[in-house]
């Protein structure tokens, strides 16, 4: 007979399979739950090379021959440091130099350098080093800028020990520490070239420098860097930074478009829209540390009634800058109120202004007896004309603004008739003869805020830069006690009440403060572009910029999402 029944142990493996499903459930349920706390993201990852177009070409990457040349200028930052670095505004930061003592009578410096600066070839940087630097610039035979030799000439150079510099100053200058941030040359390399033939070395093309990139590779079509291991400070992402050189910004955009760069440098208001239109691109901007104005002829070359300060308010009442920058500069620009640039230290950001006011500039007009007694739209005193010359320089962007300015001014009834010159005979035959009655010029503010070569009255005459031949007692007194000052805080009440003098008396009529426009691939991350005080500055965050990601599985809390 057959044996039909289920065997007694039956019932055990079905509750066995039962839990063993219950288990699984438990376990895919919690794998759920955790998978759910957590959320990948992508991070920074170091890797690639960013690529830019810049107009122009290398000459010398060399800081102390790249100043007359923005690629040089530009590169050398990335290159080579200085015993101090600016910020932004302005501001001395330690570079080189980890600490500096200033003598009670500010006529000594004493600098430490830091024990971890390293030359590109791993060698230390030494107190030797600054004293070679600053030989080469007090050499008769440097070929650099004029006013930086002016400026060392007379300093005296001392080696304490091998980390110790000390410059002795014939007399306390202010400035003195805004002139310390020039790069530095290596002796060790250096030493046996004549400083008569340092421009034709092979230095200049291949250099050796002390700051977070060093030149891998450079010829008349590229210039590329890569971070060095020897730099003391942060590390970028970035593995590489190539510089590609073309002749002008049209040759640079189509070149992003065939995918070879994916930075353009220094992008001009007229490739504004045609950049703006590349989805591809984000354009990034920041006010340059310069001003343009119009400096005013007080001496009156021609129109002697510009040396009447009514005029000249009403001028600058009857200016609106605003719609200058909105429409002329496609908001390329900030207004600009004072001689000083928009976020140093030494700018009084609450100091008188004008605001844009043509009734006022009428009243002002008509009360010193400018009418316009034959309607024609301009004003006659005495049987002359309320008219002028307005010199600007002959490029394309210069003259649009001085021609919206005569658009402006014959508004409230003054003739201001634009006159377009080169930019040397602008300089060379009305400028600094004061051969002039206005001229539209833009002043750099780049370094120390000490404007005395500009506003001095020592400087009005011809050699001078005071082209308004602007004289003030008062003005006078304040600007040579801030350049014998070396404390910022005793020399900036200084410099604000200069200010308060400055747009009192109007010896020249602040317009806006340029912008610098750059165009980065939107491929490129962490970008970021603040006030510049020159073009080389928007490399001044660089270490945060990348190209590559890497996935980061992070708790949701932490990334502050709810699960």
């Amino acid at each position: 007979m057959v044996d039909n029944q289920l065997p007694t142990h039956a019932p055990l493996l079905r509750w066995q399979a039962v839990a063993a499903a219950i288990g699984a459930l438990l376990v895919v349920g919690l794998l759920l739950q955790s998978a759910g706390s957590y959320s990948t993201v992508l991070v920074a990852a170091s890797g690639g090379t960013y690529v830019e177009g810049m107009v122009g070409g290398p000459r010398y990457l060399n800081p102390l021959l790249s100043q007359f040349n923005e690629v040089d200028s530009d590169i050398a930052s990335l290159v080579f440091a200085g015993l101090v670095r600016q910020d932004e505004c302005g501001k001395i930061l330690p570079d080189l130099a980890e600490s500096w003592q200033v003598s009670a009578d500010g006529r000594q410096y004493s600098f430490t350098l830091r024990k971890d600066a390293l030359w590109h070839d791993g060698v230390p940087v030494v107190a030797e080093d600054v004293a070679y630097t600053i030989g080469v610039v007090q050499s008769a035979d440097y070929q650099g800028p004029p006013v930086i030799a002016r400026l060392w000439r007379d300093v005296e150079v001392t080696v304490a020990d091998e980390r110790t510099v000390v410059f002795e100053l014939p007399e306390s200058y202010g400035p003195f520490l805004s002139y310390a941030d020039i790069g530095l040359l290596p002796s060790h390399i250096l030493s046996g070239q004549p400083v008569a033939t340092l421009a034709q070395a092979e230095f200049n093309r291949l250099p050796i420098g002390a700051g977070p990139f060093y030149v891998a590779a450079s010829d008349g079509a590229r210039v590329l860097l890569r971070p060095s291991p020897a730099y003391y400070g942060e590390r970028p992402y970035l593995e590489a930074i190539e510089f590609r050189f073309f002749r002008g910004l049209g040759e640079a955009l189509r070149a992003h478009e065939r995918g070879e760069v994916q930075g353009i440098a220094d992008v001009t208001t007229d490739y504004l829209p045609e950049i703006g239109a590349d989805a591809g691109l984000n354009v990034y901007s920041g006010p340059l540390s310069r001003v343009a104005m119009v400096l005013i002829n007080l001496k009156g070359a021609g129109a002697t009634f510009l040396g009447e300060e009514d005029v000249r308010r009403a001028l600058m009442f009857g200016l609106d800058r605003q719609a200058l920058v909105a429409n002329v500069l496609d908001g390329r620009g900030l207004v600009a109120h004072a001689p000083f640039a928009p976020c140093s230290w030494a700018l009084d950001a609450n100091g008188p202004t004008y605001a844009f006011d043509p009734v006022r500039a009428r009243e002002l007009l008509e009360g010193v007896g400018w009418h316009d007694g034959d309607g024609d739209g301009v004003r006659e005193r005495d049987g002359e004309r309320l008219a002028f010359e307005l010199v600007a320089q002959d490029e394309r962007g210069s003259l649009a603004v001085a021609q919206e300015l005569a658009r402006q001014w014959l508004l409230v009834g003054v003739e201001a008739r634009v006159v377009a010159l080169p930019f040397g005979e602008m300089v060379d035959d009305r400028l600094q003869p004061r051969e002039f009655d206005a001229a539209l010029v833009e002043l750099s503010l780049e370094g120390d805020p000490d404007p005395y070569v500009l506003w001095h009255s020592s400087q009005a005459q011809p050699g001078g830069q005071n082209y308004s031949a602007f004289v003030d007692q008062e003005a006078d007194g304040l600007l040579e006690a801030a350049r014998r000052e070396w404390d910022v805080d005793k020399r900036r009440p200084m410099y604000n009440r200069f200010q308060q003098i400055f747009v009192e008396e109007l010896p020249a009529l602040p317009l806006f403060y340029p912008v610098y426009s750059y165009a980065v691939d939107q491929g490129v991350r962490g970008v970021q572009i603040g006030p510049m005080t020159a073009s080389r500055d928007r490399f001044r965050g660089i270490a945060a910029w990348y190209l590559s990601f890497r996935r980061v599985r992070l708790r949701r809390a932490d990334v502050g999402e709810q699960p």
